[in-house]
């Protein structure tokens, strides 16, 4: 039994235009037309049958029950089982593992020990559960074309006029219970997806405070040691100086004893150069003198520029020996002067880096106190990288999740309380001896032309089958989807039949009557023949 406080609608079958003459008893003259054309074509049986006959024709209402739901509409066909069901996976709790970061944040350790502890708290295996509601309607261009058509609605405040309304079936507290429970597991998992964003947002937030934290602790070792260093290079520079001063002075006096010797023999090589240029000039003259004297055949002063020439060689000779010992004498002095004097460098760098060595020291210490701080941190981000991405990917399940609730219903904040909302769609009943058949049609409209000359067929055929078209596309796939649940179940046809014979549109003379004004109408239209409007008036008398 109905709440007798639930509000309950019903929507046009046809939009009814005030200035234009597709009103209801065009509409209903309409719809008889059809009924009596697809009657004469007999519903296409191949065996000759007795002539059908239009049982009744009748004006119904199709039930779809709208809940309201936190600003948010959800439709629920009354009569077919839409069988709908949704899987979703079940995360750890958001809630345990905030309380437990709340409570491990205390200390970096504690917190570094609860990352490594909660690394697959979020990436672990999930559990798939399912949800599922009969009846309800989840179809996007259903709801679409719903949202559409309801605002045509109009209250049924006493006993519907012209319709017949087949009886809900489904309870109101129970899709009330099994909404609640599904607005529940929406509500819930939008909590989820809110406590998995603040659980981001702790985490983000404590690693980098202690991220931070050791920051500002290198930073404090590094002034510290540097404090350090200036102090003991206070100390230490001016001993380096000294050394440098020391060590300079006796550089440069190695490098003058070796630097007078080495003149001198820079001299003497010199001179023994000259000697050896000035004999080899000789050495050339006595040759041409003796070549000279032997062309003149003068054999004495030949010989005597020859033994002069050999004199000179010898001469010659000695001084080349001279100068190798005199350049060997040079080299190994300058190799003296090198060695000794980097000898000297050396013992100042070695000095100089024992004064450095305290220096050293405290640079050495302050990078290894750098260096662990710098692995610490690299071991907090690391430890927190694999919470973080699970934290993430558990966000995303979440909000997948949200999104598939969020898609059962519609957004609707004038709906206030459940309703019954009743989609009307005419049925005509034919029976031709044994044989029985139904025809529905849903919610249509009159085609764009409307009633105009346009619409007239040549040589004056009607344009009747052409003036209604189907307003909605899903809404029309309800109703069609009638005929194929009254033959599985007998209670609907049964329903179906009553309420058409109780209901049905030839039984009132005042109907009758609108529907003949109306035929006649559409045949001023020419939407009707003349041999069409004559048959099908004719049946109505």
């Amino acid at each position: 039994m109905l709440n007798p406080a639930l509000k309950r609608f019903i929507l046009p079958f046809a939009p009814q235009k005030i200035r234009e003459p597709f009103n209801l008893e065009v509409e209903e003259a309409t719809i008889y037309a059809l009924a009596e054309l697809e009657r004469m074509k007999g519903g296409g049986l191949l065996v000759k049958q007795p002539e059908e006959k239009l049982v009744f024709l009748a004006k119904i209402g199709y039930p779809l029950w709208l809940f309201p739901k936190n600003e948010a509409s959800y439709i629920f066909d009354d009569l077919s089982n839409h069988d709908f069901a949704m899987s979703y996976f079940e995360l750890p709790s958001p809630k345990v593992f905030m309380d437990g970061l709340e409570s491990n944040s205390k200390t970096r350790e504690d917190f570094m020990a609860f990352l490594s502890d909660h690394s697959n708290y979020f990436s672990q295996p999930k559990r798939e559960k399912e949800v599922s509601v009969d009846n309800l309607i989840v179809d996007l261009n259903f709801k679409k074309e719903f949202g559409d058509y309801r605002r045509e609605a109009v209250e049924i405040t006493g006993q519907a006029a012209n319709y017949a309304l087949l009886s809900p079936i489904l309870e109101e507290a129970k899709v009330s219970s099994v909404l609640t429970e599904i607005v529940n597991l929406q509500m819930g998992a939008s909590e989820d997806a809110e406590k998995l964003a603040e659980c981001l947002r702790a985490m983000n937030r404590i690693t980098s405070q202690y991220v931070t934290e050791l920051d500002y602790q290198a930073e404090a070792v590094k002034d510290e040691t540097e404090a350090k260093i200036r102090a003991q290079a206070e100390f230490i520079n001016p001993k380096i100086v000294a050394l440098n001063i020391q060590y300079k002075r006796r550089i440069a006096e190695v490098a003058r004893s070796f630097d007078q010797e080495l003149e001198n023999l820079e001299k003497l090589k010199a001179k023994s150069e000259k000697n050896i240029e000035s004999s080899e000039g000789k050495i050339r003259l006595y040759q041409r003198e003796a070549e000279a004297q032997a062309s003149r055949n003068h054999s004495t002063f030949e010989k005597r520029w020859k033994e002069k020439s050999a004199l000179t060689k010898k001469e010659l000779n000695a001084l080349k020996k001279e100068l190798k010992r005199t350049e060997k004498n040079i080299k190994s002095l300058t190799k003296q002067k090198k060695s000794q004097t980097g000898v000297l460098q050396l013992e100042l760098e070695a000095e100089i880096k024992h004064a450095r060595q305290p220096l050293v020291e405290l640079e050495v210490a302050r990078e290894a106190k750098m260096l662990v701080f710098e692995r610490e941190t690299e071991k907090l981000l690391k430890l927190e990288k694999p919470v973080v991405d699970g934290l993430n990917d558990a966000i995303k399940l979440e909000e997948a999740v949200n999104a598939k609730f969020a898609m059962l219903g519609s957004v609707d904040q004038q709906l206030k309380s459940p309703a019954l909302f009743y989609v009307p769609f005419y049925t005509a009943f034919y029976q031709a001896g044994l044989s029985k058949r139904f025809i529905f049609l849903a919610p249509s409209m009159a085609a764009s032309e409307g009633f105009t000359s346009k619409l007239k067929g040549a040589l004056g055929m009607s344009k009747i089958k052409e003036l209604l078209i189907p307003r909605f596309k899903a809404i029309s796939g309800l109703i069609d989807n009638v005929q194929v649940l009254a033959k599985k179940d007998q209670f609907l046809d049964s329903q179906i039949r009553s309420l058409g014979e109780k209901n049905n549109l030839l039984n009132f003379r005042l109907t009758r009557d609108k529907i003949a004004d109306g035929l006649l109408r559409l045949r001023s239209q020419g939407l009707l023949s003349d041999r069409e409007y004559q048959i099908i008036s004719g049946s109505l008398a």
